[in-house]
């Protein structure tokens, strides 16, 4: 197995948030499990720092009274973006200061940025100090099954178009320092039968990493770096080469289209390998959430531009 540079970073903040459930769209034949997927209907923000809360509305259109799908998560940050005052330019609805930016155009394009820069008045120089994230997430009222599905499609477009290393010279350590932006489908055991109800899989496609252009396949438990954060459930991260061209912040616009069917499988005979998931069979497992967004432990600056999300089986 290729070890990536990336297991020593990637710890997964799943937060048990309130499902929220709206009607799916169609798409090459199957339902969109993604609800929202251009974004219309703004996003609930949730605080920077524990505990948990819920302190307000992200309009993102024309539709500021529509109910939120989608939730942003902004852990460890200096600047709540409830705080960012909205500007409308040429249709798009900007929020953006010098911490971070969320934006949405016209057709759909969702900007995230998080100048890390200025979030970060030191460079970590330790794996336990804690790190920004940037994400928007949706967990489902009710989880999709996929046991039974013959194919699934996996699409998304994005595109990179800045990064900035802001580290004093002589200061930067790959193995702390880092900016990675990536989608996570968490494939859920829902069988209330089954050893492992109710454990899961972080199933990683990841977008970007500025330390390399194609991140290669790796699994691991999230142990964490703060025993009270960590999940104790498996990682699995893709090949990136599997779904997409090597990346780079140049701004080209990238299409992942696969279908993730078999990766899921072996996603979940490692994990019963690894001593995770023991008891599972993949007709009890459902897709019960998806994420995406930046995870930020380098003093970096970065953007990054997704529009087209969509997850359907059948």
């Amino acid at each position: 197995m290729k070890r990536s540079i990336a297991r020593r970073l990637l710890c997964c903040c799943i937060i048990l948030l309130i499902p929220i459930q709206a009607l799916a769209q169609e798409e090459n034949g199957m339902k969109n499990m993604i609800q929202d997927a251009d974004f219309r209907q703004g996003a609930t923000i949730i605080s920077p720092a524990k505990p948990l809360r819920m302190v307000g509305k992200l309009p993102l259109s024309d539709m500021p009274d529509a109910q939120s799908i989608w939730l942003v998560t902004q852990w460890h940050s200096k600047c709540n973006i409830r705080t960012i005052p909205l500007v409308i330019e040429d249709g798009a609805y900007v929020y953006k200061n010098e911490y971070k930016t969320v934006a949405r155009d016209p057709d759909g394009t969702l900007t995230l940025r998080v100048n890390a820069s200025e979030e970060y008045s030191r460079v970590r120089e330790s794996i336990q100090d804690p790190w920004v994230h940037l994400y928007f997430e949706q967990r489902f009222a009710e989880p999709h099954p996929i046991g039974d599905a013959e194919e699934m499609r996996m699409q998304v477009k994005f595109a990179v178009p800045h990064f900035r290393d802001a580290t004093p010279d002589g200061k930067t350590d790959p193995s702390v320092h880092a900016v990675i932006a990536m989608v996570y489908i968490i494939l859920k055991d829902m069988n209330p039968e089954s050893p492992a109800f109710g454990q899961y899989i972080n199933f990683c496609v990841m977008l970007y990493d500025n330390r390399t252009g194609v991140t290669p396949e790796d699994w691991f438990v999230d142990t964490g770096y703060n025993p009270q954060d960590a999940t104790q459930m498996m990682i699995y991260q893709m090949d990136s080469s599997e779904y997409v061209d090597p990346v780079y912040a140049d701004g080209t616009w990238h299409t992942v289209d696969f279908d993730p069917l078999p990766f899921f499988k072996k996603a979940l005979a490692i994990s019963q390998e690894q001593g995770c998931m023991v008891g599972s069979k993949f007709e009890d497992i459902s897709v019960s959430s998806v994420f995406f967004g930046f995870e930020m432990p380098g003093m970096m600056d970065c953007e990054i531009k997704i529009k087209d999300l969509f997850l359907g089986a059948r």
